[in-house]
């Protein structure tokens, strides 16, 4: 019998699907590598639970062989690859938080330069270092992110797990403050840029869906009992991403690019 995990899983691996299906539509028609950008998200969120599925599936079946036995045997020799999936799953669900950023970094960088030519503004602190040199700025970041998942897995010693657990809480804290300073830029672009409110509105509710969803991956990070709670899990992590791109599926073209053949 399917797991509530396993069941859950498998959904919201469709519902990324959904969402796949409707921001590819809209590249085909547009060829705007945002929306491309966008599907890359979309894929790696739905190779990363389909993994879950899997993995939740393995450990069921796992539980099942080991009734009855004084010593069980570990996982893995029955799952050779246990390992490397979850640690490919822990990865992929990691990282995937950091395109939100990525991708309201492209969205200002589309829309930024057109309004501080008709203002005649010069550029900005935020946009000459978040905007414009984003990766280069969140390179710590992604890097403890990726170590603390690999070296979660439980063939690493207990010093090492614990090394990946300090970079795990360096990482979404890193992350979560970026998302601040996002936030607030959107603040002041949305009032500085009145012709633009709905483009930066939208980025508004976005980046703050992801804060949301960063500040329970804070607590689930200091506290293992709130990452162990499927409800909390589903809710707080892909409902919470699932609402965010749901916000996105606009003529996003229309906004942070004024025309679809404007390139400005």
């Amino acid at each position: 019998m399917a797991t509530t995990d396993e069941i859950l899983s498998i959904v919201t691996a469709a519902l990324f699907a959904a969402l796949f299906v409707q921001f590819s539509i809209r590249f085909a028609r547009s060829k705007w590598w945002i929306y491309a950008f966008i599907i890359f998200f979309c894929t790696i969120r739905i190779v990363a639970y389909i993994l879950r599925a899997y993995i939740a599936i393995m450990n069921e079946n796992y539980a099942e062989k080991i009734k009855g036995f004084t010593v069980p045997k570990s996982i893995t020799d029955y799952y050779p690859n246990y390992v490397s999936i979850l640690i490919t799953e822990m990865v992929m669900v990691s990282i995937g938080a950091i395109f939100i950023l990525l991708l309201m970094a492209r969205l200002y960088h589309s829309i930024l330069p057109k309004l501080r030519h008709h203002a005649g503004h010069e550029r900005g602190r935020f946009e000459s270092t978040l905007v414009d040199r984003t990766r280069l700025f969140m390179l710590p970041v992604i890097a403890c992110i990726i170590v603390g998942a690999v070296f979660a897995s439980p063939d690493y010693s207990a010093s090492q797990q614990n090394i990946g657990l300090i970079c795990r809480k360096v990482g979404v804290v890193g992350l979560f403050l970026y998302a601040l300073i996002f936030l607030s830029a959107t603040d002041i672009y949305r009032r500085r840029y009145p012709e633009a409110k709905r483009a930066f509105v939208i980025c508004e509710v976005v980046i703050g869906l992801f804060v949301v969803s960063l500040i329970y991956k804070i607590v689930a990070t200091f506290n293992a009992a709130a990452l162990n709670n499927l409800t909390l899990y589903y809710i707080f992590s892909p409902l919470v991403e699932l609402i965010a791109l749901c916000f996105l599926c606009v003529d996003l073209q229309l906004h942070f690019l004024g025309r679809p053949e404007d390139k400005v």
